[in-house]
C-alpha cells in the first residue's frame, strides 16, 4: 500500500521529510511517492548472535522508500527512487542509512536502469524463496540460514538492461565495474568487471501459471583471489492458491559450493502458510540441511503478523563462528506497510 504526497522541497535532509499532502500530486510533471513499512519482531532460538546468550532479542527493520516517476507523450516512462533504512537492527540502533538510489527509463526499448541496486541476475532469478510465507523463510530474518541462490553484486552501483517481454521471454544483464565501489586495484577479495545475467519466460500452461528462470553472475577476484562464476535456475508453478517454488545452483570457484531449494506455499483468505527447504554443500565443508515452515495472517489493513522457524542441521555460524553445530531459531514479528 503506498501513499502519494507532495514532497514541500526538492531537498532531503538526513531522513527527515515534510510532507504536505495526502493526494496524489505531480510537482513539475514529476509524480511523488511516499511509502515504507515498520517491522517490530522478536527473534528466539539457539546459537543467536550478536547480545547476551539469553535466547532472544528484539529488533526492528523500518525502510521508507521515495519513488519519482515521470512520462512522455511518447510512452517513455523514467524516474527514481530511494530507499532509507532508519532504526533496523538489534538493540538501541538509531542509523539512517541509504539502502538503493537509482534512475530508470524505459519503453518500447526495454528498461534501463543506473545506481545502487540488485543487479540482473538477483531481479530475474527463481527459485523455492519465492514460494515462501512468514518473513521468508529459507530467505527470512532468522539467523541460521544458508546459501539458496547464486551469489550477487548486492547494491554495488551498477548499469542494468532488461529487454522487453517477447513471447513471455526476457533477457536481462548488468556490469558492475568493482563490488566495493572502490577505484583500487588488488584488493583482495573484492570482484571487478562484473556481469549479471539472466533470462525468464513467463505464461500459463492450462490452469497453471509457469515461470521458468536462469541466472550466472561472473567477475575477476582484484587480488589473487579466486574469480566470481556462479550460476542458477529455477521455477515457479502457481495452482489455485498453491504456489510451487524450486532451484538448483553452484559457486564453480569463488566459495565454492553446490545448492538446491524448495518451497510450498498455500494462500487462504487474510492468511499464508508454507514449508521450504535448502540443501547447501560447500567444498571442503559440511553439508548442511535447512528446514522451514512460515506462516504470516492479516490483522488490520496494512497490518501483517508473520512467524518462521527454522532448523539447520549444520550451522556454520554456530557457537560465536568457531565451530558448527545444529540449531533451531525462530522469528516473529508485526508489520505495517504504509
Amino acid at each position: 500500500m503506498q501513499h502519494k504526497l507532495l514532497l514541500g522541497s526538492t531537498a532531503l535532509v538526513s531522513a527527515g521529510l515534510v510532507m504536505s499532502s495526502a493526494q496524489a500530486q505531480e510537482v513539475g510533471g514529476i509524480e511523488v511517492v511516499l511509502g515504507g513499512y515498520t517491522e517490530f519482531g522478536v527473534k528466539a532460538g539457539e546459537s543467536l548472535e550478536p547480545g547476551p546468550d539469553r535466547g532472544y532479542f528484539f529488533f526492528m527493520d523500518n525502510e521508507v522508500f521515495i519513488n519519482a516517476n515521470g512520462a512522455t507523450d511518447s510512452g517513455i516512462l523514467y524516474g527514481s527512487k530511494i530507499e532509507l533504512e532508519a532504526a533496523s537492527g538489534n538493540g538501541n540502533v538509531s542509523d539512517a542509512t541509504v539502502d538503493e538510489v537509482a534512475l530508470f527509463f524505459s519503453g518500447n526499448f526495454g528498461r534501463i536502469e543506473l545506481g545502487r541496486e540488485d543487479g540482473a541476475e538477483d531481479v530475474m532469478g527463481i527459485n523455492g524463496a519465492d514460494a515462501q510465507a512468514g518473513t521468508g523463510g529459507i530467505d527470512g530474518d532468522t539467523q541460521n540460514l544458508v546459501q539458496f541462490e547464486n551469489l550477487d553484486t548486492g547494491d554495488s552501483a551498477k548499469v542494468t538492461y532488461f529487454t522487453p517481454r517477447v513471447a513471455g521471454f526476457q533477457l536481462g544483464g548488468s556490469f558492475i565495474p568493482d563490488n566495493g565501489d572502490g577505484i583500487d586495484d588488488n584488493t583482495e577479495g573484492e570482484q571487478e568487471n562484473i556481469v549479471g545475467a539472466g533470462i525468464n519466460w513467463v505464461g500459463a500452461l492450462g490452469a497453471l501459471d509457469l515461470t521458468v528462470a536462469g541466472t550466472g553472475v561472473f567477475g575477476q577476484n582484484e587480488g589473487d583471489g579466486d574469480d566470481l562464476r556462479s550460476w542458477d535456475a529455477g521455477a515457479l508453478l502457481g495452482f489455485g492458491g498453491f504456489t510451487l517454488g524450486a532451484g538448483v545452483g553452484q559457486n564453480t570457484d569463488f566459495a565454492e559450493a553446490d545448492f538446491l531449494n524448495a518451497g510450498l506455499k498455500y494462500g487462504f483468505g487474510a492468511a499464508n502458510v508454507s514449508v521450504g527447504y535448502v540443501f547447501f554443500d560447500p567444498d571442503g565443508g559440511e553439508e548442511a540441511n535447512l528446514f522451514a515452515a512460515s506462516a504470516d495472517v492479516g490483522l488490520l489493513p496494512g497490518v501483517t503478523l508473520k512467524g518462521d522457524v527454522t532448523y539447520n542441521t549444520d550451522d556454520a555460524d554456530a557457537n560465536g563462528g568457531t565451530d558448527t553445530d545444529e540449531t533451531l531459531q525462530g522469528v516473529v514479528t508485526v508489520q505495517l506497510d504504509y
